[in-house]
C-alpha cells in the first residue's frame, strides 16, 4: 500500500481568509445608449421600407398579370 500524500503548501492555507476583489463598475454612457437606440431604429425602419416596397411591387405585378 502507498502512504497518503503529504499536504501541499496550498492545502495548508487558512480557508477563512478571503481576498477582497473590487469589481470596477462601469457606467453606461447616455450618449452610447442613445446612439445604439438610433442605430436600431434606423436599421428597423430601412428593413420595413424595403419589405413594404417589395410587397407593393409584387402586388402590382400580381394585379397586372391576373387580367
Amino acid at each position: 500500500m502507498t502512504e497518503p500524500q503529504k499536504p501541499q503548501s496550498t492545502d495548508l492555507r487558512n480557508p477563512g481568509i478571503t481576498k477582497k476583489v473590487g469589481v470596477k463598475r462601469t457606467r453606461t454612457s447616455p450618449v452610447k445608449v442613445f446612439l445604439r437606440t438610433v442605430y436600431w431604429l434606423i436599421t428597423l425602419s430601412i428593413l420595413a421600407i424595403v419589405l413594404y416596397i417589395s410587397f407593393e411591387a409584387g402586388w402590382m405585378i400580381y394585379k397586372n398579370t391576373a387580367h
